[in-house]
């Protein structure tokens, strides 16, 4: 199944697609393949990147904008997969953004944002920041 919905997102490499098209488009074909990880998958496996990547959409306040720039982003991460022949990788990005695209999908449909997911999904992103910052800290002193 992963297979099918990262072949789904490849075929759209070479494409730009706006937010109302790619909702047009593509949004019942992602929303069936989120139902169907749903099914057959344990939510809490993905929960974290799920959880860190819709963080990192939230810089952007525009729905529009995050459906267009996640969708690119879901597309370049699934074909660089591929080139790499990274098949952890490949699955791991198909599932993640699959089910954060869905969820971006769902509110650029109903306008409304579940603020709970929001804040988990902030404060995810904001320790991995730090955690980031405190590695180029240590990085930096050695430098000096």
């Amino acid at each position: 199944m992963t297979s099918e919905i990262s072949n789904y997102f490849h075929a759209f490499k070479n494409k730009t697609l706006e937010a109302d098209e790619i909702y047009a488009k593509c949004g019942k074909t992602i929303l069936e393949f989120e139902q169907k990880f749903k099914e057959t998958l344990s939510f809490e496996e993905y929960e974290n990147n799920f959880l860190v990547i819709l963080g990192y959409t939230y810089r952007l306040t525009d729905v529009s904008q995050r459906l267009y720039y996640t969708f690119q982003e879901a597309v370049y991460a699934i074909d660089l997969d591929k080139l790499m022949r990274n098949e952890d990788s490949l699955k791991l990005n198909t599932i993640v953004y699959t089910l954060v695209l869905a969820n971006i999908l769902k509110e650029y449909e109903s306008k409304q944002i579940d603020e709970d997911i929001k804040q988990k999904a902030i404060l995810e992103y904001k320790k991995l920041e730090e955690r980031k910052a405190k590695e180029n800290s240590k990085y930096h002193m050695y430098q000096n």
